[in-house]
């Protein structure tokens, strides 16, 4: 079965946005009378194969209205290391409850550095994404240099076909100017850590471009 694809965008476009996705390593697309037939993914360990598939999705529909059937998809992986150069990784997550409130510590790993970030919260859903977004925002704007920073515009976790999504929109303050960014991912069985990865989707992009601070790291072990 063939999968849907978009007058405005092509295999180049679709390619440059999969390898961005969190341990996606090399993408190839194959279409056959405009459709795409099939779609081969080169992956490390760092998630299943599951969980790539439906970032894969959700980051083809949220940017070019490109609907994927997992059908089409496959996946080969290959044992490496989680952390690739100039990619930021959530390498952990921890929340804790109190009578009060919630609180959010984000770890990032960006070529073997871990950035911490943390935030607080109320006890409901929508609270907890949203800390976890600030939490994963907090440790992105360690990696800035001073005068460049992210905020959160907003978080959602919407319904999207029979599954549930998590958008994050993010504004960039770097030089004066103001840059709206979007990052979606499919929830999984953790919507927590999507909050997190949904943010880092926003951004992975454009960190590369982005300059960085030297200081405000912690080895990683």
């Amino acid at each position: 079965m063939t999968s849907q694809s978009h007058p405005s965008s092509g295999p180049a476009a679709w390619k440059d946005l999969v390898i961005q996705l969190p341990g996606v390593l090399g993408a190839e697309f194959n279409l056959e009378n405009g459709s795409i037939r099939e779609v081969h993914i080169l992956s490390d360990q760092s998630r299943s194969p599951k969980q790539i598939v439906r970032d894969i999705q959700s980051a083809l529909l949220a940017r070019f209205q490109v609907e994927l059937d997992h059908r089409v998809v496959s996946v080969a992986q290959v044992p490496g290391p989680i952390a690739r150069q100039g990619r930021l990784i959530c390498d952990r997550l921890e929340l804790s409850t109190g009578r009060s409130g919630a609180s959010a510590s984000v770890y990032l790993n960006l070529e073997d550095r871990i950035y911490q970030g943390s935030s607080q919260c109320d006890l409901s859903t929508t609270g907890r994404f949203r800390s976890i977004a600030l939490a994963t925002v907090d440790a992105l704007n360690q990696v800035l240099a001073p005068g460049c920073s992210f905020s959160l515009d907003e978080i959602r976790s919407i319904s999207l076909g029979e599954h549930q999504a998590m958008l994050v929109g993010l504004l960039l303050k770097n030089g004066g100017k103001t840059e709206a960014l979007l990052g979606a991912c499919y929830e999984g069985e953790d919507p927590n850590f999507s909050a997190a990865l949904a943010t880092l989707d926003a951004v992975n992009r454009r960190l590369p471009t982005l300059p960085r601070r030297e200081n405000n790291t912690v080895p990683s072990h």
